[in-house]
């Protein structure tokens, strides 16, 4: 049972518990049946919601099932019968095959990634028992996870119903209800924590809840059903409201709809805790939108609408629709409340960035505002779309205002930034548009990489955002390089008919990813891809940056550079207040292949910056290696690790005529391998979050042919790894499916 939901009292019998209470269900269906039967707005029956009730093989809920069925189709042969598993409605053992022919299966679908993998099973039971598939709860999530999983039921033809439609005080439905003072005082008694208030009182206030809840009163979540719907067909962002007048106020958390990396961007975006273990927080602060943004309620009194963004990570970043009344210079009254002084960001305007990195003084406090001035923006009545980005967080921000200050041609044209886009290109950003395209090879601009000139071999003007001026040069750049840009010459003029100002050396951020030799220490900052995780300020020796806030299934990926193939001893460098942390270390090959190099565990050391090392082994391939770092126990920081050499290696030794059959398979795999010489074999197998979850050593053998039962581990991918006394190993993606 699950007493959260089927208020289920052990001093009276539940349905499983009393035959009496069996047959007056089946009675009650005949019923409904008969008042139903000729209803044509009625889709179907779903006779029992979420059953959790130990019973073996299903078989009492089987039977019920048979009996209910009976008892509706001699009333009525035409409407749908919804049959749910066991244990929040997924288990379906001895529930199939179908017992009628009006049968479609309905289980429900929360918090667990939106792949073909998690939906197998049921893909399974409907090609085997050629029955439809009705998701008949999913939600509770994102507008990220419900774009994703509104396109996957779509991808494998399978109906959803969303949960819930309305809820109070919440932000996952496509309506809320508000919570009022009165049912606040309800609830603060229903939980033993306040008084009991009047018959009277309770009854008023549950009334007007039944009057809050009617449809015309509640609160319509544009976001939630534009993730449902418009999202699922295409990426454009578009205004949350209506496009933002300049000069004017535009509050934070109004940024534009659409899905994650489109209308914004943010490093946590839904809760994966079915398959990852751990609850994520998409919105840490629950209010106002069910975006990956988080947003919480603000008590700035300046320009605000009662809300604010926070939580704001570096790289995140947020895109509004504008509407500017003329090109104009216009300064940039922001609202912030921080902590300390780490916090740095910068303005885009359609691609383009308009500001350099300005950082964010300290206020006091996360909710002491300040108003901090941006100057000299300069916008073009044709600029659609302003981003807000983050270079470092430690800021909480309420609201941008636009002050028009005066005509363009009062500030000069000039330097804004310049960044890496590739290996071989560079953009240059200017605070103005350009008047006329940039010649081929244009004299005064010059690019040098650590002091050297190299050859600019062409420069284009962006047609869609003159402001911007690509360079292709003639020189691979690295992640190690400084590079640096000049102009010192004439006739480069903006549409205001200035001239583009003189600047020199100017830095080119490099942001060519960082490729680590081996043997050499990685820091753990240095990733070129992650999910979940976030930086801080270390204390260690040598200083800079660590990782943290770490969750199972997080993950870091890193380029190395592997001097010669050779076994490796690999330190990690890492702190915890108080708990044991784990990570596993993959080899990614070109294919998106997983190769698994090492699981450690690390000691808890008594505090995030109490740092310890601990030690264990790799075995590497020449040459630049992706390798990526999987969480797989929480609740520690890394510094860095390094590799340090150990013995050489030929090759990486691949067991031979190794074979692994059927695959997928219910559970049940067949291992034969024939071995060089006597020696012992470990088989391993690994979620996809790296942690291991099945082991066995076989004694020495020439001659491997060993049967596994994995069934237990239920459906989906996992790894198996085998590896041998000598060094050899063997790795292979396998597939479980359910036993349905």
């Amino acid at each position: 049972m699950d007493m959260a939901i089927s208020d289920y009292d052990p001093s009276k019998p539940s349905l499983w518990e009393s035959e009496d209470n069996r047959d007056k269900t089946v009675a009650l269906w005949k019923r409904l049946a008969e008042r139903y039967v000729n209803e044509p707005w009625v889709g179907g029956y779903d006779l029992l919601n979420e059953t959790n009730w130990n019973m073996s093989g299903n078989i009492p809920l089987r039977d019920l099932y048979y009996e209910i069925t009976d008892s509706i189709r001699a009333v009525d042969n035409n409407h749908i019968i919804f049959i749910e598993g066991n244990w929040f409605a997924n288990d379906f053992t001895n529930l199939t095959p179908p017992w009628d022919d009006n049968i479609v299966y309905s289980p429900h679908k929360y918090w667990s990634v939106n792949d073909q993998a998690s939906i197998q099973w049921v893909i399974n039971i409907r090609e085997q028992h050629n029955v439809p598939i009705y998701f008949g709860e999913t939600g509770e999530n994102s507008n990220v996870w419900f774009r994703d999983a509104v396109n996957l039921f779509d991808e494998h033809n399978m109906g959803w119903a969303w949960w819930p439609m309305k809820k109070i005080d919440d932000i996952a439905g496509p309506l809320a209800i508000t919570k009022s003072d009165d049912y606040n005082t309800l609830l603060e008694y229903w939980s033993g924590n306040g008084t009991q208030p009047s018959a009277a009182f309770a009854k008023a206030t549950l009334m007007q809840l039944t009057e809050d809840l009617k449809l015309e009163n509640c609160k319509y979540q544009r976001d939630v059903v534009d993730g449902l719907f418009r999202q699922t067909t295409t990426d454009e962002a578009i205004p949350f409201t209506t496009s933002h007048n300049v000069p004017g106020v535009i509050y934070a958390t109004d940024f534009d709809l659409g899905p994650n990396g489109s209308a914004y961007l943010d490093n946590e975006v839904a809760n994966y805790l079915v398959t990852t273990g751990s609850f994520t927080a998409w919105n840490n602060g629950w209010s106002y939108r069910n975006d990956g943004v988080d947003i919480e309620k603000s008590i700035d009194n300046v320009n605000s609408n009662g809300h604010n963004v926070g939580w704001l990570g570096a790289g995140e970043w947020m895109k509004y629709d504008i509407t500017p009344d003329e090109t104009a210079v216009y300064s940039v009254e922001m609202r912030v409340a921080a902590n300390g002084t780490d916090g740095k960001f910068h303005f885009r305007v359609d691609g383009s960035e308009v500001t350099p990195i300005t950082s964010v003084p300290t206020t006091g406090g996360w909710q002491n505002w300040q108003t901090i001035t941006v100057p000299n923006v300069i916008l073009n009545e044709n600029d659609s779309k302003f981003e807000f980005h983050v270079n470092a967080d430690g800021f909480n921000l309420s609201s941008f205002e636009f002050i028009e200050t005066g005509s363009t041609t009062s500030i000069p044209t000039q330097f804004v930034s310049a960044f890496t886009v590739d290996e071989s290109t560079v953009q240059l950003n200017l605070n103005k548009t350009l008047a006329s395209p940039i010649p081929a090879s244009p004299s005064g601009f010059q690019l040098f990489v650590n002091n050297s000139s190299i050859p600019i071999t062409d420069a284009v003007l962006n047609p869609d955002n003159p402001r911007i001026i690509t360079f292709t040069v003639d020189h691979s750049f690295r992640s190690s390089e400084d590079v640096r840009i000049s102009y010192t010459g004439s006739g480069v003029d903006a549409t205001d008919g200035t001239d583009l100002t003189n600047f020199s050396l100017q830095v080119v951020r490099n942001t060519i990813s960082i490729v680590s030799p081996v043997p050499g220490r990685v820091e753990a900052e240095d990733f070129f891809e992650q999910t979940g995780i976030s930086l801080e300020n270390t204390t260690d020796v040598g200083g800079g940056q660590n990782i943290g806030f770490l969750d199972p299934g997080d993950f870091l990926d890193y380029y190395i550079d592997v001097d010669q193939t050779a076994t490796y001893t690999v330190d990690y460098r890492t702190a915890a207040e108080s708990e044991m942390g784990a990570v596993q270390m993959q080899l990614i090959d070109n294919n998106g292949g997983v190769t698994i190099l090492h699981d450690i565990t690390f000691p808890s050391t008594g505090g995030w910056q109490d740092w310890t090392t601990t030690s264990t082994t790799a075995l590497l391939p020449e040459g630049q290696q992706q390798i990526r770092i999987v969480i797989t126990e929480p609740l520690f920081n890394i510094n860095w690790f390094e590799f340090t050499f150990l013995t050489s290696t030929e090759e990486l030794t691949q067991v031979k005529d190794f074979k692994l059959y059927p695959n997928p398979s219910n559970g049940i795999f067949e291992i034969q391998a024939d071995l060089e010489e006597n020696q012992k074999a470990t088989i391993e197998v690994y979620n996809v979050l790296g942690k291991r979850v099945f082991v066995r050593n076989l004694e020495p053998s020439v001659k491997i042919n060993e049967n596994f039962d994995l069934e237990h581990l239920g459906s989906g991918t996992f790894f198996l790894k085998m590896s041998l006394e000598n060094g050899a190993f063997a790795n292979k993606k396998i597939s479980i499916l359910s036993k349905d």
